[in-house]
């Protein structure tokens, strides 16, 4: 699915993360372009990741573009009788907005980027098929190249319906798959994010844009930090 990490590479990385946490059980990871959202078998949890960073080149035009709103759709099963599990994956693509006959291309994701999203998906995983109440704080930084709003028209998972969100969204300053101790979306006040209209200047700041909060709940900074990209 990418050229930077092939599927193997996915694989090794999953199997060292999830045996770190699950050394009792055998886990199994494979890709499925065919897998859809919110259909799932008996038994089945479903985890959406809507915001990896990745890369893109047109195979027409050659168009190079990066992109913070990768959308990846994770199906997880886990069979706790014969203690083995199976994730598949769907790496929605995204569309050049270069050329007239651009069509859907594949990502191309970085070791960083893949670690990242493998470290959501065994959070994941631990508390839909586990149960388990997992604490963690996370700190995200993203590079990338290029800059811009997310192009919706471009993006086979808006285009399905799966990533549409308003231009205003109300963050309660968690990842969507991260529960922390003592605290919930209830108890900690909202925080207003940004929209894709980001400043074309940022002259004060080494970064094309931060975005800062405290969450008084558990008194901890979370910083975002974009250089340009594409959202």
């Amino acid at each position: 699915i990418c050229n930077s990490l092939n599927m193997d590479s996915w694989r090794e990385m999953f199997y060292e993360k999830i045996e770190e946490v699950k050394p009792q059980d055998h886990w199994d990871l494979k890709m499925d372009q065919n897998l859809d959202y919110n259909d799932l078998g008996p038994g089945w949890k479903q985890s959406l990741q809507e915001h990896s960073f990745a890369s893109f080149q047109c195979s027409r035009c050659q168009h190079f573009w990066s992109s913070v709103q990768v959308v990846i759709l994770f199906h997880m099963y886990l069979d706790q009788h014969r203690r083995k599990g199976w994730v598949k994956m769907r790496v929605f693509r995204q569309e050049c907005y270069e050329c007239s006959e651009g069509k859907l291309e594949e990502p191309n994701f970085k070791e960083e980027s893949v670690q990242r999203v493998l470290e959501s998906l065994v959070i994941s995983i631990r508390e839909k098929c586990y149960g388990e109440y997992v604490a963690q704080l996370s700190e995200v930084t993203v590079i990338g190249r290029h800059y811009g709003p997310h192009r919706s028209d471009h993006c086979e998972a808006c285009l399905l319906g799966i990533h549409q969100r308003p231009k205003h969204t109300m963050y309660y300053g968690r990842p969507k798959d991260t529960l922390y101790h003592g605290t919930s979306k209830h108890t900690m006040p909202p925080v207003r994010l940004p929209s894709h209209d980001l400043p074309q200047d940022t002259s004060s700041c080494d970064f094309k844009f931060c975005c800062k909060f405290v969450s008084p709940a558990f008194k901890h900074v979370q910083r975002w930090r974009f250089h340009s990209l594409t959202w």
